[in-house]
């Protein structure tokens, strides 16, 4: 099973690596590859997220089985 981790923080002064270590070390535990999708100082209320946009587009290509993410708001 190939994991794909998403992680959010609404501005660029903030970091996400409390929520990437927390999500790494959930698809280790399961000894899941997996490829992080990470969006950067990008408000939840924005139409576009790239990263988001991209974990969609490969998604669709079936190009990971399950979505990881710390939380649904993020």
């Amino acid at each position: 099973m190939k994991a794909a981790i998403y992680a959010r923080v609404s501005t660029v002064d903030q970091e996400p690596e409390n929520q990437l270590q927390e999500l790494r070390r959930y698809v280790e535990a399961r000894s899941w590859p997996a490829v992080e999708y990470v969006d950067k100082g990008v408000s939840g209320a924005k139409d576009r997220r790239p990263a988001l946009d991209q974990l969609l587009t490969d998604g669709r290509r079936r190009r990971f089985d399950v979505v990881v993410c710390w939380r649904l708001d993020r």
